[in-house]
């Protein structure tokens, strides 16, 4: 993978250090991350490392399947394989995972979109 396909734009969840400048990248700011190096750096500081297609394109975030809420998928295990267009759109964040009932939650919560989607009681 060449340098510049693999540093992508992501909104930062945890605050962090500048690989490249050494200062603080808050919680809420973009920033470039690399996959192979785990680091991450200012977009300032990264100018020219990331293809204008990849800095463009918005980070796709992923909704828990149960509650709505974010699916987590900057601490997912899988984050690193995870091609986030191209998956389910079922994923479960982790607090609705380790829920005894995430199963029963689950059949439910798809029970309800198949009601709202065909206007139809099940």
């Amino acid at each position: 993978m060449s340098e510049k396909a693999d540093w992508i734009r992501l909104l930062v969840k945890y605050k962090g250090k500048c690989s490249q400048c050494g200062k603080e990248i808050p919680q809420g700011e973009y920033a470039l991350w690399s996959r192979t190096s785990k680091a991450i750096k200012h977009v300032k500081c990264g100018a020219g490392t990331v293809s204008e297609e990849k800095k463009e394109a918005p980070v796709l975030e992923l909704e828990c399947f149960i509650c709505g809420k974010s699916a987590g998928c900057a601490e997912c295990g899988f984050d690193a394989e995870c091609n986030r267009a191209a998956v389910s759109q079922a994923c479960i964040c982790s607090q609705c995972l380790s829920d005894k009932e995430a199963y029963k939650n689950y059949q439910e919560a798809f029970l309800a979109k198949v009601r709202k989607a065909t206007k139809v009681k099940i």
